[in-house]
């Protein structure tokens, strides 16, 4: 794996990446931090869609947790 960007949200911790898959192809990469320092690390269902650069693909990783963070919210806000 590449670089780690820590990334919160709605109170979320979050660690997105990219993968290389091959030249040229990079895939997302989001894990939930539970607790911190980072106690338990969980991984989310990442997309399958893949980018060409890794800035690519880690501000895709960011996009996901974001909509992984705002489906959760939106359940308890109802």
């Amino acid at each position: 794996m590449s670089r780690n960007v820590v990334f919160v949200y709605r109170g979320y911790h979050f660690l997105c990446s990219a993968e290389k898959e091959r030249p040229g192809q990079f895939r997302p990469v989001v894990i939930r931090q539970l607790g911190f320092p980072s106690e338990k690390q969980v991984p989310l269902m990442n997309d399958a869609d893949l980018c060409r650069t890794e800035a690519e693909a880690v501000r895709h990783a960011e996009q996901q947790a974001i909509h992984w963070a705002d489906s959760r919210t939106e359940l308890h806000e109802v």
